[in-house]
Order: C-alpha cells, then structure tokens, then sequence
C-alpha cells in the first residue's frame, strides 16, 4: 500500500515543478478501446514509478482516455532527448489512477494466455475480468457507499444521566451506523461534543442478495454421493478434472456443497459456477444456507455498484466461495481448493464475443495453477467431455440414481401429425390439455417448455405472400401482444404492430408461428383459475425478477411456469408432477451440427425437473418426428445410447470431438468488400494449412444483422501444429481494412 502523501503525489505529480525530478519512465500503455488495429502498446512519459498492472489517465489524439500499464522502462534522458532518438513526440501521463494492480499475477498472466489462445485484443481480456467500475474504459466511475457510524473513544462521566447509559449502549454496539442507535440525534451530538465517542464515515457493501437465509447443516450423503466425494478428495492438492456425470435429481449440488466444506475448513476459497443467472438464485440459496456471510455472488444482473461491492469483497479475502455465471471464472479468488462447473454442458459457457474464451478451458487453466481439481457436472454431459472421460483424460465419477430412490419420470412423445389428422389444429394435444387439467385438479404444479419467445414468430400477408421482416437483419420480426410491438430479436430494432401489409397494404395479414406469450393468453383462458408465471427474456428483464418469479413458484402461488429453455436446468420444485414440452422440433430443425446434441440435452433436463419429490413424475413431448432417434433417446433416458449414435454422426462427418475447429466470420457494411475479402481468405488458407479442411466461403445462416453482412467458413483440423501463425498474420492483414475478421475457437454454434 502506499502511503498517503506518496499516492497524492502520484495521482497530481502534473502540479508539481517536473524539472525538480531525476528520474523517467516510459510506461508501456494499452488503450481502452478493444479493437485489433490498437492491439499494441503506445509510449508515455512519467516522472514516478507507476506499477504495471495499473490504470493511467492519458490523451490519446483529441481525447482523455483511460490506458493499463502494461510494462515500464527506467531511463536516464530527458523528453527531449526521447524524442530526438525516437523521431516523434512522447506526452505525459495525465493522472494515476490505481495505487496497485487491479489484477493479481496470476490473472495477469491468465490475460495476456487468454489473448494468444482466443486471438483477441488483449484490453478485453484484461476488461472481461474486472467489474464496471474498475476496467479500464472512462464510462464507468467507481462508486463507494459510507454510512456515518459511531466509535467508542472512552469512559467519561457525562452530564446527564440518560448520556451515561446511551454511552454504555454505545460501547457495546460499536462502529453501528448512527441510524440504527435508539438514541436521538441531539443526544448523540451532545456526547459527541463532551469527547466520549467520535463519528466516522464508514464504508459499507451493498448487499445483492437480501435473503436471511436460515444456516442449515449439511444432509447426510448417500453411499453413491460419498464414493464420488472420496474419490475427488484423493486429488485434493492436485490438479485433475473429474466428469461429474449425474441423472437429474441425484443430489450433485449436495456433492458440492461437502466438497466445499472440507476445502474452507482447510483454508482454502471455491470457485462455483452455473450456466445462467435464473439459476445462480437457487445455487446462492443453498450456498448461503450453508456457509452464509462467506459467499459472494457474481453475474451480470447485478447492478454495477453490487458487482463492485462483491469483487472488492472477493479481494479482501472476506468471503471464500464465489458463486457466479460464466464470468466468474476469472474472480480474484486465491489459494483456490476447488473449481466446480454445474451444467458443464450448456452454450452459455462459451463466450460470443471477444475474448471468444470457453469457459471449462479457463476453469482447467486455473485448476492447474492453483493445483486443485476442477468438476464438470452435468446429467447430460457434451459429447467432448464423455469422450475425454472414456479415454482417462478426465476422471469419471457417476450418480447414475435419484437420491430419494424415484424412478425419472416416465416420458410420452405425442405425434402432432396424427392430432392434425384428428382436426386438431391448436396449441396443445388433447392428452396434454389432459394432464395439464388433471395436475390442476390435484394441487400439483406444471412446467411447460416453448423455447420460443414472443407473440407469434412473424406476420404474413395472405395476398401478396409478404413477411414483415428486420430493416437490418435478415430476419422476420417478432409480434409481442402485450407491447403491440414487432421486434427483432438480434439487433433489438422495434416498430409498432400495424396489423396492415408494409407491402400491398392489405389488412389481410395473419399472426403465424406460437410464443411463449400466446401459449401464456391460451393457458389463462383455457384453464380456469390456472395461475401462470411466464419465464423468459422479456418478462426476466428487471433486476431480481428471476428470484422473485421462481419464489412465487417454489412457495405455491402459480400452478404453471411456462418458459423458454431457462427452466430446463437446475430447477428443483417438489410439487412438480408434470413437465409438457410443446414443440420438440424448433431445436431439431437448426441448422447446425451441435442439433442433436442440444436438443437431447434441452429435452432430458426439463424432463428432469418432474417428480423431483415424493409423486411420481409424467412429461409429455409434442413433436411432429416421434421416431427421430433423439427423441427415442430421451423417451429412454438413454444418455449412453445418444452418445453411440451421435458420435458415428461425427465421426462421418469430421466434426467435434473427432477434429478440432475453427470458425471465420467475415463480416462488413458493404456486401461486395465481405464477398471479396472472403475469397481472398479461402485462398490464403487452402495454400496455408494443407492439412486442413476448409469449408466455405458460405453465407450465414442469418446473412445480415444489424447491417453487417457475414459470411463464415470452417476449418477442420486434426492437428493444429502451425495454425496460430498463419490465422495472426491474417488477423494483422485484415485488422486495418473495412472488413472485420473474427476467429472463433470452438465454435459452440455455426449460424
């Protein structure tokens, strides 16, 4: 830390006589901005030492802006002399801004390895792991709240009574905010000024999760749950992956939370993720209930200042779990014991914009530094990992039952062709309105899957044959009944429902396709007295929705939670006796070689969340393709099955985990630069990487977004000995032209 003086000295050396000072320094400065043509240091002059790792204030051109040090040099010569021998002109740094290094070395490092392996700028590797407040960017201002508290200084014969025991209450509930005294402002102000106390600006947290979550103890484990846990404390103190392969509802979270225990009884912090923040509530509950005060919580809902709060909480060293969405991968977290990733499977673990970082790569790189095991749990794991289970590369630990001895569910496929047949032309079958009637009738709660958002998918004019599509995307737009509002689930464009043809005019136009908030009007006047909770984007918007809307659930005062595929994972509700899902085929038809995968995965965890309790779970799937493999799959439960037929699937193909690859996105403003561009890329990468398989140049799937055209090609490759060279030197050639050129590692999805 440095000392008071010294830092004011630092942070205004500019007001201090420069020529006074022996020494200089040249700072190795990275600017704010993460683009790949300012992917590169820039020179500036400081009389002080600042430490690399620290936020400065420059000009960079016209503008002020906030740089990261990134190295520094000692010299000798004067500004004039630097210039000379250099040919340019150096500025000054305009003001320090850290005292010390926002990150720690260890992720240092982590950044600068993250930038090489992703191929990205390395400003946003450094700023995808710090809070708003503290990246390196001046949007953002760091905001600390102070309360005015009380402090005890000493024993004093006061002149009234009532200021003698208000003293004597003060000295055993010290440092309170004044507030919380049962004494009045004057009274305070009056021993105050006798000297007996003092008043201090103290800094308090702002609290994300305002739960007073009852401590419980933990349950006993069975045989099975114990195996696994004995068998990942053999590693304690060693870096190893273990594949955690679990049905749902056979009791990993309490694996979890016992692993977690014996770590921080032996001083050690946990890193403890899940795929999305709906269910990061109910993960934080049962952290919370178990170790309280010692758990922090991070994820992109929180409000700048609560993440702010958390992280310097983290910093600290005053909690030792973190628990968190994909980001909290990189929470400064030291001395880690134990890095878990619930739902190891799930997309959202892969970052889509720069740095394109997976997170189970990152979990495994920390694993290794601070040499403890790291868990991939999953009921449905990705085919990479159980293929790197079988094979020893990760350790495979299994819970292949329910912890309270239920069967899973029983699974039904409907064949919505034959409901067709039968003049059924609605939302539902006739056996699902059924059991959704007779759930109703017993008390017992519903969970309805439509991973589709909206009204309806998008308006359609029954004369002309015209769709109303995105301006700026090569998309249709979306009706939204309750906003009366066509929109554009890409680039967030919107325009008013005129239910009239942009074309010909004619008010002939009709809704088609179902959302989940036409299946939400179809349920409340459908089935009466039913109380629907509707789960999904647009109702998630506002902070704390995601709790609020899942605590009316689990407490019983909605009978349904229809949603889309947020609530396929992680929700534990006992009363849920029936789980329906509307439309199996919307996954199925993507064009995208990770279908299946995901639709067997989509499918088997909601199938999940029923008869988690005592009753005996049912869950019906609507599907015009009953006899598709996958869904036999499911119907099945036969994850073992799935793997064996998707994997000769690959194996044809040349697809994951058969070959590594790479995805190129081109993409631009003018169609013919992208078109161009493309085939000089293609080109350049056929004579480079012989080895490899380069399909493409094809359009995307969804050819224009926000009016950037794109094309993609992929590259498939069993080796990737010489590839980072020849994909750098054609990130160099294209970081300065109008066209952008991403690289994709892993790509979790083609479109």
């Amino acid at each position: 830390m440095i000392h008071d003086d010294l830092f004011y000295f630092i942070c205004n050396y500019d007001k201090i006589d420069n020529k006074k000072v022996e020494y200089m320094y040249i700072l190795k400065v990275l600017v704010e901005h993460p683009t790949r043509s300012l992917d590169m240091t820039f020179d500036y002059l400081s009389h002080l030492y600042v430490l690399p790792g620290c936020r400065v204030k420059i000009k960079f051109g016209y503008q002020e802006i906030v740089g990261y040090v990134d190295d520094i040099i000692e010299t000798d010569k004067t500004k004039e002399q630097l210039e000379e021998e250099k040919g340019f002109h150096y500025s000054y740094i305009q003001k320090v801004i850290d005292e010390k290094p926002l990150l720690n070395q260890e992720l240092r490092d982590l950044a600068n390895y993250l930038s090489h392996l992703t191929l990205s700028p390395r400003i946003s590797c450094l700023q995808c792991m710090l809070p708003p407040q503290l990246k390196p960017s001046t949007n953002h201002s760091v905001g600390i709240i102070y309360k005015k508290s009380i402090e005890f200084i000493q024993d004093m014969s006061l002149k009234t009574k009532k200021q003698q025991q208000a003293l004597a209450y003060i000295k055993e509930h010290d440092l309170l905010p004044v507030k919380d005294y049962p004494f009045s402002t004057v009274l305070l102000d009056n021993i105050e000024k006798q000297g007996a106390i003092r008043y201090i600006q103290k800094e308090i947290y702002r609290n994300p999760y305002q739960h007073e979550e009852k401590m419980v103890d933990d349950y006993p484990l069975t045989a099975m749950q114990q195996n696994v846990v004995n068998q990942i404390l053999s590693s304690y103190n060693s870096y190893d992956t273990f594949l955690l392969h679990g049905v749902t509802g056979s009791g990993k979270t309490e694996v979890y939370l016992h692993l977690s225990r014996f770590v921080i009884q032996h001083e050690k912090t946990v890193l403890m993720m899940v795929p999305e923040i709906a269910l990061t509530p109910m993960m934080v509950q049962a952290f919370k209930s178990r170790f309280g005060k010692q758990v922090a919580i991070l994820h992109s809902k929180l409000s700048a200042g609560e993440r702010y709060d958390e992280y310097r909480r983290i910093v600290s060293k005053e909690v030792r779990i973190v628990v968190g969405a994909r980001s909290a991968v990189f929470a400064p977290l030291e001395h880690i014991g134990l890095v878990i990733m619930d739902e190891e499977h799930d997309a959202s673990y892969k970052q889509e914009n720069d740095p394109r970082y997976l997170t189970s790569q990152v979990a495994r790189i920390r694993g290794q530094y601070h040499k403890c095991p790291v868990i991939l749990g999953s009921a449905t794991p990705s085919l990479e990992s159980y293929s790197r289970a079988l094979k020893g590369v990760y350790k495979m630990c299994s819970l292949p039952q329910r912890i309270n001895q239920n069967p899973l569910p029983a699974i039904e496929l409907i064949d919505m062709a034959e409901e067709i047949k039968n003049h059924n032309y609605g939302i539902f079958s006739k056996k699902m309105e059924k059991a959704i009637q007779d759930r109703l009738d017993r008390n017992e709660q519903i969970i309805l899957l439509l991973n589709k958002r909206g009204y309806s998918s998008f308006l359609r004019c029954n004369d002309c044959k015209e769709v109303v599509k995105c301006p700026h995307c090569d998309v249709t737009l979306t009706y939204h009944k309750a906003t009366q509002s066509l929109k554009c689930h890409y680039c967030d464009y919107s325009q008013p429902a005129y239910l009239k043809c942009p074309s010909c005019k004619s008010t002939n136009v009709k809704m088609i396709g179902t959302g989940t908030q036409k299946v939400e009007e179809y349920l409340e006047s459908h089935f009466l007295n039913a109380r629907v909770i509707r789960y999904d984007v647009d109702s998630t918007r506002q902070k704390g929705t995601h709790e609020k809307l899942l605590e009316k659930f689990e407490k019983q005062e909605a009978d349904i939670l229809l949603g889309t595929q947020m609530i396929a994972k992680g929700l534990d509700f006992e009363n849920v006796t029936f789980v329906g899902v509307i439309n199996a085929d919307i996954s199925l038809s993507i064009p995208d070689f990770r279908a299946n995968e995901r639709t067997f995965q989509l499918l088997e965890q909601v199938s999940g969340r029923s008869g988690r309790g005592q009753k005996k779970g049912k869950v019906m799937i609507q599907t015009y393709n009953p006899d598709h493999f996958v869904l036999q799959c499911v119907k099945a439960h036969d994850y073992q099955r799935f793997f064996n037929e998707e994997m000769k699937i690959r194996k044809l193909a040349k697809y994951p985990p058969y070959c590594h690859l790479v995805s190129i996105l081109i993409q631009g403003k003018k169609e013919n630069e992208v078109e161009i561009s493309s085939l000089e890329i293609k080109n350049y990468l056929t004579k480079q990487l012989k080895n490899a398989i380069v399909l493409g140049p094809a359009n995307c799937t969804i050819y224009k977004i926000n009016d950037i055209y794109r094309k993609r090609m992929t590259l498939k490759l069993i080796n990737t000995k010489g590839l980072y060279p020849v994909l750098e030197r054609m990130n160099e050639f294209y970081k300065k032209r109008k066209v952008n050129v991403v690289c994709d590692f892993n790509p979790y999805t083609t479109l």
